[in-house]
C-alpha cells in the first residue's frame, strides 16, 4: 500500500512477533477455541440439563459455527468432557477460566 513505510511502519513499531501471519498459522487459535467449546457444552449439557439440539443451538449462536462442525469438533474433544463430567467441575470453577462467559446455570421451563 502506498505510503504504508512513511506513515506507519517507520514511526509506530509492531509489537506482533514477525512469525504470525507465516503460512501454516492460519488455525492457530483453532485448538483453544476447541477447548473453550467443550466447556460450553459441559456446561450446557450437563449443568443446565439442556437437550442435545438445544445444546447445539446454543453453540452454534455463542461460537458462530454450524451444528455439524461443532459435532465434528467435539468428537475430537470427548476426552475433556468426560474428564469434566467426571471431575463435576462447577459454575464457579468455570468461571475462573473463562470469565466472559455466562455460567449462571438456567432452569429448563
Amino acid at each position: 500500500m502506498r505510503g504504508k513505510n512513511a506513515l506507519y511502519e517507520s514511526i509506530i513499531t509492531s509489537s506482533l512477533p514477525d512469525e504470525v501471519g507465516e503460512k501454516g498459522k492460519r488455525n492457530v487459535y483453532l485448538e483453544q477455541r476447541d477447548v473453550k467449546l467443550a466447556h460450553r457444552y459441559y456446561y450446557h449439557a450437563q449443568l443446565c440439563r439442556l437437550r442435545y439440539d438445544d445444546c447445539l443451538l446454543n453453540l452454534s449462536e455463542e461460537f458462530s459455527l454450524s451444528p455439524n462442525v461443532i459435532i465434528q469438533r467435539l468428537n475430537k474433544k470427548t476426552d475433556l468432557i468426560k474428564s469434566l463430567v467426571a471431575e463435576n467441575k462447577t459454575p464457579a470453577e468455570l468461571r475462573k477460566l473463562y470469565g466472559y462467559f455466562n455460567w449462571a446455570v438456567m432452569s429448563r421451563n
